[in-house]
Protein backbone atom coordinates (compact mmCIF):
# COMPACT_ATOMS: atom_id res chain seq x y z
CA UNK A 1 0.00 0.00 0.00
CA UNK A 2 1.12 3.16 -0.91
CA UNK A 3 2.26 6.20 1.33
CA UNK A 4 -0.64 8.69 2.34
CA UNK A 5 -1.14 11.35 -0.60
CA UNK A 6 0.85 15.06 0.52
CA UNK A 7 -2.04 17.90 1.10
CA UNK A 8 -1.03 20.31 -1.22
CA UNK A 9 -4.24 22.12 -1.17
CA UNK A 10 -3.69 25.95 -2.91
CA UNK A 11 -0.41 26.58 -1.26
CA UNK A 12 2.51 27.16 -3.30
CA UNK A 13 4.85 24.40 -3.61
CA UNK A 14 8.39 24.63 -3.97
CA UNK A 15 11.05 22.39 -5.68
CA UNK A 16 13.66 22.87 -2.61
CA UNK A 17 14.73 18.92 -1.91
CA UNK A 18 13.01 16.11 -3.71
CA UNK A 19 9.81 15.69 -0.98
CA UNK A 20 7.25 16.38 -3.79
CA UNK A 21 9.38 13.63 -6.51
CA UNK A 22 8.57 10.35 -7.01
CA UNK A 23 10.40 9.59 -10.05
CA UNK A 24 13.01 11.82 -12.49
CA UNK A 25 14.12 10.99 -15.33
CA UNK A 26 17.41 13.20 -17.08
CA UNK A 27 16.49 16.11 -14.64
CA UNK A 28 18.39 17.16 -11.81
CA UNK A 29 17.79 19.26 -9.01
CA UNK A 30 19.76 22.73 -9.26
CA UNK A 31 20.98 25.58 -7.32
CA UNK A 32 20.08 29.35 -9.35
CA UNK A 33 22.85 31.53 -8.26
CA UNK A 34 21.70 35.17 -8.40
CA UNK A 35 22.22 38.05 -10.53
CA UNK A 36 24.95 40.23 -8.87
CA UNK A 37 24.02 43.92 -9.14
CA UNK A 38 26.85 45.64 -7.28
CA UNK A 39 27.55 48.46 -4.24
CA UNK A 40 24.66 49.96 -3.30
CA UNK A 41 25.87 51.46 0.03
CA UNK A 42 29.68 51.99 1.04
CA UNK A 43 32.04 53.54 3.45
CA UNK A 44 31.79 57.24 3.89
CA UNK A 45 31.58 58.25 7.17
CA UNK A 46 34.13 58.32 10.79
CA UNK A 47 32.56 55.53 12.29
CA UNK A 48 32.91 53.41 9.04
CA UNK A 49 36.30 54.41 9.10
CA UNK A 50 37.62 50.64 9.08
CA UNK A 51 34.60 49.17 6.55
CA UNK A 52 30.62 48.72 6.64
CA UNK A 53 29.78 45.62 7.62
CA UNK A 54 29.54 42.24 7.95
CA UNK A 55 26.53 41.53 9.21
CA UNK A 56 23.18 43.14 8.86
CA UNK A 57 19.31 42.52 8.23
CA UNK A 58 16.67 44.10 5.55
CA UNK A 59 13.23 44.70 5.58
CA UNK A 60 10.90 46.65 3.57
CA UNK A 61 8.30 48.39 6.61
CA UNK A 62 5.30 50.76 6.08
CA UNK A 63 6.46 51.29 1.85
CA UNK A 64 9.84 51.73 3.05
CA UNK A 65 12.85 49.73 2.78
CA UNK A 66 15.35 49.44 6.06
CA UNK A 67 18.66 48.32 6.46
CA UNK A 68 20.88 47.86 9.69
CA UNK A 69 23.71 47.21 9.54
CA UNK A 70 27.60 47.04 11.69
CA UNK A 71 30.18 49.30 10.96
CA UNK A 72 34.19 49.41 12.47
CA UNK A 73 35.82 52.86 12.54
CA UNK A 74 39.26 53.10 13.02
CA UNK A 75 39.89 52.60 16.72
CA UNK A 76 38.07 48.99 16.03
CA UNK A 77 34.80 49.73 17.62
CA UNK A 78 31.83 48.54 16.26
CA UNK A 79 28.70 50.60 16.04
CA UNK A 80 25.44 49.35 14.87
CA UNK A 81 23.94 52.11 12.52
CA UNK A 82 20.67 52.48 10.08
CA UNK A 83 19.91 53.41 6.48
CA UNK A 84 16.84 53.63 4.90
CA UNK A 85 15.77 53.38 0.55
CA UNK A 86 12.59 54.47 -1.62
CA UNK A 87 13.81 51.68 -4.02
CA UNK A 88 16.31 49.11 -2.21
CA UNK A 89 19.16 50.75 -4.60
CA UNK A 90 19.79 54.02 -3.49
CA UNK A 91 20.43 54.02 0.44
CA UNK A 92 20.24 56.74 2.52
CA UNK A 93 22.15 57.11 5.85
CA UNK A 94 19.75 59.61 8.18
CA UNK A 95 20.70 61.69 10.85
CA UNK A 96 19.37 60.20 13.53
CA UNK A 97 20.58 61.92 16.66
CA UNK A 98 20.53 59.14 18.71
CA UNK A 99 24.21 58.26 19.71
CA UNK A 100 27.32 61.02 20.53
CA UNK A 101 30.22 60.05 18.48
CA UNK A 102 33.57 61.90 19.79
CA UNK A 103 31.15 64.92 20.54
CA UNK A 104 28.75 65.17 17.47
CA UNK A 105 24.62 63.54 17.14
CA UNK A 106 24.55 63.89 13.46
CA UNK A 107 24.94 60.37 12.62
CA UNK A 108 23.09 57.16 11.79
CA UNK A 109 24.59 55.23 15.05
CA UNK A 110 21.86 53.15 16.95
CA UNK A 111 22.11 52.92 20.21
CA UNK A 112 22.59 49.00 19.81
CA UNK A 113 25.36 46.98 20.63
CA UNK A 114 26.93 45.53 17.27
CA UNK A 115 26.47 41.94 14.99
CA UNK A 116 23.37 41.22 15.51
CA UNK A 117 19.63 40.59 13.24
CA UNK A 118 16.09 43.06 13.69
CA UNK A 119 12.86 41.22 13.07
CA UNK A 120 9.39 42.53 13.34
CA UNK A 121 7.24 40.02 15.62
CA UNK A 122 3.91 39.52 15.02
CA UNK A 123 2.80 38.65 18.00
CA UNK A 124 4.20 42.04 19.97
CA UNK A 125 2.47 44.62 21.00
CA UNK A 126 3.20 47.94 19.33
CA UNK A 127 5.79 49.18 21.02
CA UNK A 128 7.47 45.87 20.91
CA UNK A 129 7.08 44.60 17.21
CA UNK A 130 10.76 45.62 16.68
CA UNK A 131 13.41 43.19 18.23
CA UNK A 132 16.94 42.32 18.00
CA UNK A 133 18.55 39.19 19.13
CA UNK A 134 22.53 39.71 19.29
CA UNK A 135 26.05 38.51 21.58
CA UNK A 136 26.87 42.12 21.70
CA UNK A 137 30.87 41.57 21.61
CA UNK A 138 31.45 42.70 24.65
CA UNK A 139 29.43 46.17 23.70
CA UNK A 140 32.30 47.16 21.65
CA UNK A 141 30.20 50.66 20.53
CA UNK A 142 29.95 51.64 23.98
CA UNK A 143 26.15 50.75 24.39
CA UNK A 144 26.19 47.75 27.81
CA UNK A 145 29.65 46.30 28.63
CA UNK A 146 27.61 43.32 27.21
CA UNK A 147 28.18 39.66 26.60
CA UNK A 148 26.45 37.31 26.41
CA UNK A 149 23.15 36.43 24.12
CA UNK A 150 20.77 39.55 25.03
CA UNK A 151 17.03 40.36 23.44
CA UNK A 152 16.31 44.14 22.42
CA UNK A 153 12.50 45.84 21.75
CA UNK A 154 11.41 48.84 19.99
CA UNK A 155 8.86 50.36 18.65
CA UNK A 156 10.22 52.26 15.66
CA UNK A 157 13.56 49.96 15.16
CA UNK A 158 15.50 52.95 16.70
CA UNK A 159 14.90 53.59 19.94
CA UNK A 160 15.96 50.20 21.66
CA UNK A 161 15.86 48.84 25.33
CA UNK A 162 17.37 45.80 26.58
CA UNK A 163 15.47 43.11 28.30
CA UNK A 164 16.72 42.75 31.84
CA UNK A 165 17.73 38.85 31.49
CA UNK A 166 20.03 36.90 29.47
CA UNK A 167 18.41 35.10 26.93
CA UNK A 168 21.69 32.80 27.12
CA UNK A 169 24.68 32.68 29.31
CA UNK A 170 26.91 31.82 26.18
CA UNK A 171 28.62 34.13 23.65
CA UNK A 172 27.70 32.64 20.39
CA UNK A 173 30.15 35.49 18.20
CA UNK A 174 29.04 35.79 14.29
CA UNK A 175 25.69 37.27 13.66
CA UNK A 176 23.31 35.53 15.88
CA UNK A 177 19.13 36.17 14.93
CA UNK A 178 15.44 34.74 15.72
CA UNK A 179 12.21 35.01 14.48
CA UNK A 180 8.51 34.13 15.41
CA UNK A 181 7.64 30.41 13.22
CA UNK A 182 4.30 30.36 12.89
CA UNK A 183 4.46 26.95 11.72
CA UNK A 184 5.16 25.80 15.26
CA UNK A 185 4.05 28.76 17.30
CA UNK A 186 7.19 29.74 18.72
CA UNK A 187 10.01 31.91 18.35
CA UNK A 188 13.31 30.03 17.02
CA UNK A 189 16.74 31.49 16.97
CA UNK A 190 19.83 30.34 14.85
CA UNK A 191 23.25 31.04 16.44
CA UNK A 192 26.82 30.34 16.07
CA UNK A 193 28.45 27.50 17.83
CA UNK A 194 31.61 25.41 17.99
CA UNK A 195 31.86 21.62 17.36
CA UNK A 196 33.95 21.84 17.41
CA UNK A 197 34.77 23.66 14.06
CA UNK A 198 32.20 26.36 13.13
CA UNK A 199 28.50 25.22 12.79
CA UNK A 200 25.04 26.34 13.50
CA UNK A 201 22.58 25.57 16.46
CA UNK A 202 19.30 25.96 17.15
CA UNK A 203 16.90 26.76 19.56
CA UNK A 204 12.86 26.85 20.22
CA UNK A 205 11.56 29.44 22.73
CA UNK A 206 7.76 30.35 23.75
CA UNK A 207 8.63 33.76 25.60
CA UNK A 208 11.60 35.99 24.21
CA UNK A 209 11.97 37.43 27.04
CA UNK A 210 12.30 34.33 29.79
CA UNK A 211 15.81 32.64 29.97
CA UNK A 212 16.43 30.10 26.65
CA UNK A 213 16.83 26.48 27.51
CA UNK A 214 19.91 24.81 26.85
CA UNK A 215 21.65 21.56 28.72
CA UNK A 216 24.77 22.58 30.95
CA UNK A 217 28.31 21.20 30.62
CA UNK A 218 29.66 19.61 33.28
CA UNK A 219 32.98 21.65 33.20
CA UNK A 220 31.38 25.29 32.87
CA UNK A 221 30.15 27.52 35.54
CA UNK A 222 27.32 29.30 33.24
CA UNK A 223 26.59 33.12 33.78
CA UNK A 224 28.86 33.33 37.10
CA UNK A 225 32.02 35.94 36.63
CA UNK A 226 32.97 38.54 33.42
CA UNK A 227 30.23 37.53 31.22
CA UNK A 228 33.05 38.25 28.19
CA UNK A 229 34.74 34.81 29.93
CA UNK A 230 31.24 33.03 29.50
CA UNK A 231 31.75 30.05 26.79
CA UNK A 232 30.95 29.88 23.22
CA UNK A 233 27.85 27.04 22.27
CA UNK A 234 29.32 23.71 21.67
CA UNK A 235 26.99 21.16 22.92
CA UNK A 236 24.52 23.10 25.21
CA UNK A 237 22.08 23.44 21.72
CA UNK A 238 21.54 20.82 19.44
CA UNK A 239 23.69 21.61 16.01
CA UNK A 240 21.45 21.98 13.32
CA UNK A 241 23.69 22.52 10.22
CA UNK A 242 27.44 21.90 10.16
CA UNK A 243 30.38 21.10 7.99
CA UNK A 244 30.83 17.06 6.94
CA UNK A 245 33.00 14.98 5.09
CA UNK A 246 31.95 16.27 1.41
CA UNK A 247 33.59 19.72 2.49
CA UNK A 248 37.15 20.56 2.40
CA UNK A 249 38.94 19.00 5.31
CA UNK A 250 39.85 23.07 6.49
CA UNK A 251 36.74 24.69 5.84
CA UNK A 252 33.34 25.37 8.25
CA UNK A 253 30.62 28.08 8.33
CA UNK A 254 30.92 31.63 9.87
CA UNK A 255 27.17 32.24 10.06
CA UNK A 256 23.84 31.35 10.29
CA UNK A 257 21.65 33.57 7.93
CA UNK A 258 18.22 31.71 7.90
CA UNK A 259 15.08 32.62 6.19
CA UNK A 260 11.63 31.20 6.54
CA UNK A 261 10.44 31.77 3.11
CA UNK A 262 7.04 33.86 3.25
CA UNK A 263 5.35 32.89 -0.37
CA UNK A 264 5.11 28.91 0.31
CA UNK A 265 4.42 26.98 3.19
CA UNK A 266 7.17 24.99 5.22
CA UNK A 267 10.33 26.52 2.70
CA UNK A 268 13.25 27.47 4.64
CA UNK A 269 16.59 28.72 3.30
CA UNK A 270 19.71 29.48 4.90
CA UNK A 271 22.68 31.57 3.42
CA UNK A 272 25.85 30.71 5.01
CA UNK A 273 29.42 31.73 4.71
CA UNK A 274 31.89 28.86 3.73
CA UNK A 275 35.01 30.08 5.26
CA UNK A 276 37.93 28.08 3.62
CA UNK A 277 40.67 28.65 5.85
CA UNK A 278 44.36 28.92 4.72
CA UNK A 279 47.18 27.21 6.87
CA UNK A 280 47.87 28.53 10.25
CA UNK A 281 51.53 29.81 10.41
CA UNK A 282 54.31 28.84 10.18
CA UNK A 283 53.04 27.25 7.07
CA UNK A 284 50.92 30.06 6.45
CA UNK A 285 51.51 33.65 6.34
CA UNK A 286 48.55 34.68 9.16
CA UNK A 287 46.28 33.24 11.80
CA UNK A 288 42.75 32.55 11.04
CA UNK A 289 42.44 33.84 7.67
CA UNK A 290 41.18 32.35 4.56
CA UNK A 291 38.12 33.14 1.96
CA UNK A 292 34.66 33.33 2.52
CA UNK A 293 31.96 32.74 0.27
CA UNK A 294 28.14 32.56 0.22
CA UNK A 295 26.07 29.05 0.16
CA UNK A 296 22.70 27.43 0.19
CA UNK A 297 20.60 25.17 2.36
CA UNK A 298 17.14 24.08 2.26
CA UNK A 299 14.61 22.59 4.75
CA UNK A 300 10.82 21.96 5.26
CA UNK A 301 10.94 22.46 9.04
CA UNK A 302 14.22 24.53 9.88
CA UNK A 303 15.80 21.81 11.83
CA UNK A 304 16.81 18.80 8.79
CA UNK A 305 18.53 21.13 6.54
CA UNK A 306 19.50 19.76 2.46
CA UNK A 307 22.99 20.77 1.22
CA UNK A 308 21.47 20.16 -2.29
CA UNK A 309 24.48 20.25 -5.20
CA UNK A 310 26.31 22.14 -2.45
CA UNK A 311 27.28 24.27 -5.47
CA UNK A 312 28.40 28.29 -4.54
CA UNK A 313 25.04 30.12 -4.11
CA UNK A 314 27.06 33.75 -4.16
CA UNK A 315 30.46 33.63 -5.31
CA UNK A 316 33.66 35.92 -4.85
CA UNK A 317 34.00 38.45 -7.52
CA UNK A 318 37.38 38.61 -9.82
CA UNK A 319 40.80 39.85 -7.82
CA UNK A 320 39.95 43.51 -8.73
CA UNK A 321 36.28 44.03 -7.57
CA UNK A 322 35.13 45.16 -4.25
CA UNK A 323 34.08 41.10 -2.75
CA UNK A 324 36.60 39.46 -4.12
CA UNK A 325 37.67 38.02 -0.47
CA UNK A 326 35.14 37.40 1.44
CA UNK A 327 30.98 38.09 1.57
CA UNK A 328 28.11 37.57 4.09
CA UNK A 329 24.58 37.61 3.20
CA UNK A 330 22.22 39.82 5.33
CA UNK A 331 19.10 38.59 6.75
CA UNK A 332 15.96 39.48 5.13
CA UNK A 333 14.34 39.59 1.58
CA UNK A 334 12.61 41.94 -0.21
CA UNK A 335 10.05 41.17 -3.17
CA UNK A 336 9.47 43.56 -5.69
CA UNK A 337 6.84 42.10 -8.07
CA UNK A 338 8.49 38.48 -9.64
CA UNK A 339 12.34 38.55 -8.36
CA UNK A 340 13.35 38.89 -4.86
CA UNK A 341 16.58 40.83 -3.32
CA UNK A 342 19.17 40.18 -0.68
CA UNK A 343 21.99 42.03 0.55
CA UNK A 344 25.98 41.21 1.30
CA UNK A 345 28.86 42.37 2.77
CA UNK A 346 31.72 41.99 0.46
CA UNK A 347 35.40 42.31 1.17
CA UNK A 348 38.34 42.36 -1.25
CA UNK A 349 40.37 41.33 1.20
CA UNK A 350 40.08 37.46 3.40
CA UNK A 351 39.49 37.52 6.69
CA UNK A 352 42.56 37.63 8.36
CA UNK A 353 44.11 40.25 6.42
CA UNK A 354 41.61 43.45 7.40
CA UNK A 355 44.58 45.53 8.87
CA UNK A 356 42.79 48.34 10.68
CA UNK A 357 45.99 50.45 10.31
CA UNK A 358 46.46 50.61 6.90
CA UNK A 359 42.96 49.61 5.21
CA UNK A 360 40.50 52.46 5.59
CA UNK A 361 36.74 52.82 4.37
CA UNK A 362 36.95 49.15 3.46
CA UNK A 363 33.83 46.95 2.06
CA UNK A 364 30.38 47.76 0.60
CA UNK A 365 27.00 46.23 1.17
CA UNK A 366 25.44 45.24 -2.12
CA UNK A 367 22.87 44.10 -3.89
CA UNK A 368 21.54 40.73 -5.52
CA UNK A 369 18.65 39.74 -7.60
CA UNK A 370 16.68 36.23 -7.73
CA UNK A 371 13.77 35.26 -9.33
CA UNK A 372 10.53 34.29 -7.11
CA UNK A 373 10.84 30.99 -5.88
CA UNK A 374 13.93 30.86 -7.92
CA UNK A 375 16.44 29.45 -5.42
CA UNK A 376 16.34 26.00 -6.84
CA UNK A 377 15.06 24.45 -9.55
CA UNK A 378 14.46 20.99 -11.14
CA UNK A 379 15.91 21.12 -15.15
CA UNK A 380 15.86 19.60 -17.84
CA UNK A 381 18.13 19.43 -21.13
CA UNK A 382 17.71 19.61 -24.92
CA UNK A 383 17.15 16.06 -24.84
CA UNK A 384 14.19 16.20 -22.12
CA UNK A 385 13.41 14.87 -19.59
CA UNK A 386 10.41 13.64 -16.77
CA UNK A 387 9.69 14.40 -13.32
CA UNK A 388 6.67 12.57 -11.86
CA UNK A 389 5.76 13.90 -8.24
CA UNK A 390 4.51 11.54 -5.58
CA UNK A 391 0.03 11.69 -5.40
CA UNK A 392 -1.31 15.00 -4.40
CA UNK A 393 -4.43 16.18 -2.61
CA UNK A 394 -5.21 20.00 -4.38
CA UNK A 395 -8.07 22.18 -3.63
CA UNK A 396 -8.64 24.93 -6.59
CA UNK A 397 -9.79 25.61 -10.69
CA UNK A 398 -6.41 26.20 -12.28
CA UNK A 399 -3.05 24.88 -12.04
CA UNK A 400 0.37 27.81 -12.35
CA UNK A 401 3.42 26.83 -13.16
CA UNK A 402 6.64 29.15 -12.62
CA UNK A 403 8.70 28.01 -15.68
CA UNK A 404 11.48 28.82 -17.57
CA UNK A 405 11.40 27.23 -21.45
CA UNK A 406 13.39 30.26 -23.09
CA UNK A 407 13.18 30.34 -26.73
CA UNK A 408 13.50 26.33 -27.46
CA UNK A 409 12.16 24.69 -24.33
CA UNK A 410 8.96 23.17 -23.74
CA UNK A 411 6.81 22.11 -20.87
CA UNK A 412 4.02 19.86 -20.89
CA UNK A 413 1.99 18.50 -17.91
CA UNK A 414 -0.25 15.05 -17.70
CA UNK A 415 -2.52 14.41 -15.11
CA UNK A 416 -2.55 11.23 -13.27
CA UNK A 417 -4.56 8.80 -10.66
CA UNK A 418 -2.58 6.85 -7.89
CA UNK A 419 -2.00 4.05 -10.10
CA UNK A 420 -0.31 6.52 -13.11
CA UNK A 421 -3.31 6.28 -15.45
CA UNK A 422 -4.16 9.91 -17.50
CA UNK A 423 -7.46 11.47 -16.40
CA UNK A 424 -9.45 12.01 -19.57
CA UNK A 425 -8.91 14.82 -20.86
CA UNK A 426 -5.20 15.72 -18.60
CA UNK A 427 -3.06 13.59 -20.29
CA UNK A 428 0.30 14.67 -21.94
CA UNK A 429 -1.38 14.80 -25.83
CA UNK A 430 -4.13 17.26 -24.54
CA UNK A 431 -1.85 19.69 -22.79
CA UNK A 432 -1.08 22.76 -24.66
CA UNK A 433 3.30 23.42 -24.83
CA UNK A 434 4.17 25.66 -22.76
CA UNK A 435 7.10 28.21 -23.81
CA UNK A 436 7.55 30.44 -21.73
CA UNK A 437 9.41 32.68 -18.75
CA UNK A 438 6.73 33.09 -16.42
CA UNK A 439 6.35 32.77 -12.61
CA UNK A 440 2.44 32.31 -12.69
CA UNK A 441 1.59 30.18 -16.31
CA UNK A 442 -1.40 28.99 -16.99
CA UNK A 443 -1.42 25.08 -17.79
CA UNK A 444 -3.89 24.52 -20.16
CA UNK A 445 -4.96 21.16 -22.31
CA UNK A 446 -6.94 21.50 -25.45
CA UNK A 447 -7.20 25.42 -24.69
CA UNK A 448 -9.10 24.59 -21.43
CA UNK A 449 -7.71 25.40 -17.75
CA UNK A 450 -10.34 24.46 -15.12
CA UNK A 451 -9.38 21.45 -13.01
CA UNK A 452 -11.57 22.02 -10.51
CA UNK A 453 -13.42 18.11 -11.29
CA UNK A 454 -10.08 16.59 -9.73
CA UNK A 455 -10.06 18.63 -6.52
CA UNK A 456 -9.90 16.46 -3.35
CA UNK A 457 -8.88 13.46 -5.62
CA UNK A 458 -5.58 11.75 -5.43
CA UNK A 459 -3.59 12.80 -8.33
CA UNK A 460 0.10 12.85 -9.84
CA UNK A 461 1.45 15.60 -12.03
CA UNK A 462 3.98 14.76 -14.76
CA UNK A 463 5.97 17.00 -16.02
CA UNK A 464 7.89 16.34 -19.40
CA UNK A 465 10.27 19.39 -20.41
CA UNK A 466 13.16 20.15 -23.01
CA UNK A 467 15.21 22.39 -21.83
CA UNK A 468 13.29 23.84 -19.12
CA UNK A 469 13.57 24.72 -15.60
CA UNK A 470 10.41 24.05 -13.18
CA UNK A 471 10.54 26.07 -10.01
CA UNK A 472 7.37 25.62 -8.52
CA UNK A 473 3.29 25.39 -9.05
CA UNK A 474 0.32 25.77 -7.21
CA UNK A 475 -3.64 25.22 -8.03
CA UNK A 476 -5.02 28.43 -7.30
Amino acid sequence: MGSEPIIVNSRRQLFIDDMLVDYTSRVALKVNPPLKTGPVLRADSPWEGHRVGAYGTVMEDNNLYKMWYDAVDRDAKIYHCYAISKDGIRWEKPSLGLVDYYGSRNNNILPLPPCGTVFLDPTAPLNQRYKYVTCGHGGAGGFMDDNGIRVWWSEDGLRWEPNRDYALPLNADSQNQAFWDERIGKYVAYLRAWNPLRCVARVEVENLFNPWPYKPRDDVAYGRGNPSKWPAPTTELPIVFKYDDSDPENSDHYNPCVVKYPYAKDAYYMFPSAYLHFPEPPAGKRHNDGLLDIQIATSRDGIKWNRLTRDTYVRLGRKDELDSGAMYMFVGLIRDRSVLWMYYAGYDYTHGTGDLETMHYTGAIFRVVQRLDGFTSFDAGYEGGELLTKPLVFTGSRLLLNVDTSATGEVKVEVQDEDGKPFPKFDLKSCDPIYANDCSKVVTWNHVSDVSSLTGKPLKLKFAMRNAKLYAFQFV
